[in-house]
């Protein structure tokens, strides 16, 4: 039992990263574009309202992977 939970601890610590990361690279990404003004295509699904929202979704996910990784590790 023991075994599964460190996968599992060590599964979650490495989605957080990885979604941090991405979070970030979008967010970079999303600020570039407000400063420069550069017009996408309607298909890129990174401008606006939706744009804030995803960013935020991939960020939360981040942040619940984190919760989840250090409450199995805790037990």
């Amino acid at each position: 039992m023991k075994c599964k939970r460190q996968f599992f601890s060590a599964l979650f610590d490495v989605l957080s990263s990885q979604l941090m990361t991405i979070g970030d690279i979008l967010c970079v990404i999303f600020v570039v574009q407000l400063i420069t003004q550069f017009e996408v295509a309607e298909s890129y699904p990174f401008t606006g309202v939706r744009g804030y929202m995803l960013i935020l979704l991939i960020y939360l996910l981040s942040l619940a992977c984190h919760l989840q990784s250090a409450r199995l590790r805790k037990k």
